[in-house]
């Protein structure tokens, strides 16, 4: 196959990747492309034909329209536009990725559709971006970190903390730390790097935005197996659970009170999930039982609307309340 043949191969399976079923084209617009947009002059209306046909042979989910008129289309995506747009309002909203790689993502995600699909995600209102000005590095710590856990080495970084000035400075005057790395945990638009350090069998955790200068090491990992016990993988989502998204008990029975209306049913629906019993009290309030994690972050849901929810049960959640609140209270006396 002469070069000007693949190139113009290759040309027109990248204008079939700009198409759906409801922008087709057919061979006088793809000719009409190819010399407008890769300067490819001369292009025979029948050699498109051929073309489409070799890429189809090739596995291309390239359709031809009823009407045959109309042209082709492709038919499949690496992903549907549904799916874009979940993917870029996450990485949109990533605290631990910077405005300008959450930039460069979305582009290349827009790459991935059709050129309406592309024109239908981007001409929507694009909600405020919750990314930060925090390290460049940290796609290139996340390559080095998959390299890592796939060649079983350990990796090396140094740890930052924020000093009272509210500037991030290294921990430890600079230390290297040396971790066992077993796994990349995303958790509340933060990513933690979960491992294990030679001298401690406990596991440890690190948030991947506080964490600079990260290589991979020549040294061989200790197996997990071998570091914290059979099961690690049971074992390190016990660990998370606990350690990383706070849950610090079994499950236990709530209930509280409120007043029922759009905004307090909503919220409290969100927080307790489907599984919710509710019964009306004779002076038109609710009580709502529910389900939920004991955890160090139970108190701080309540608090935060203690103006809607009184909670009755249990009696440790209720008292941890009343001392919570008298704290604050404390804190604001004159």
């Amino acid at each position: 196959m002469a070069t000007e043949r693949k190139e113009k191969l290759i040309r027109v399976l990248q204008i079939m990747q700009t198409t759906d079923e409801k922008t087709p084209l057919n061979a006088t617009q793809i000719v009409k492309r190819l010399d407008t947009e890769y300067e490819l002059e001369g292009v025979e209306r029948r050699s498109i034909y051929r073309d489409i046909a070799l890429l189809q042979d090739c596995g291309y989910d390239i359709v031809q329209t009823e009407d045959k008129r109309s042209g082709w289309y492709m038919n499949t995506h690496a992903f549907a536009d549904w799916q874009i747009k979940i993917m870029m309002d996450a990485v949109q909203q990533a605290r631990c990725v910077s405005l300008n790689e959450a930039t460069k993502i979305r582009e290349n995600l827009l790459n991935l559709t059709s050129k309406r699909g592309r024109s239908r995600l981007t001409h929507m209102m694009q909600q405020h971006p919750g990314n930060v000005n925090v390290n460049e590095n940290i796609g290139i710590y996340i390559e080095t970190m998959l390299e890592a856990i796939y060649q079983h080495r350990k990796i090396e970084f140094q740890y930052t903390e924020i000093n009272d000035s509210m500037k991030k400075v290294l921990r430890r005057e600079g230390k290297k730390y040396l971790l066992n790395l077993y796994a990349i945990y995303w958790s509340d638009n933060n990513y933690y790097l979960i491992g294990a350090h030679d001298n401690h069998d406990n596991l440890v955790n690190y948030r991947l935005d506080r964490i600079v200068n990260l290589t991979m090491s020549d040294e061989k990992a200790i197996d997990a197996k071998e570091k914290v016990g059979v099961n690690p993988e049971m074992i390190i989502q016990n660990y998370i659970e606990k350690s990383v998204d706070h849950f610090q008990g079994e499950l236990i029975r709530v209930e509280v009170e409120y007043e029922p209306g759009q905004a307090a049913n909503a919220i409290l629906y969100d927080f307790a999930g489907g599984n919710i019993r509710v019964r009306k009290l004779e002076n038109g309030h609710c009580v709502a039982s529910f389900q939920k994690m004991d955890s160090v972050t139970l108190v701080g849901w309540f608090m935060q609307y203690a103006n809607i929810y009184k909670v009755l049960a249990p009696r440790e959640l209720t008292d941890s309340i009343k001392k919570r609140i008298n704290e604050v209270a404390d804190k604001y006396i004159i």
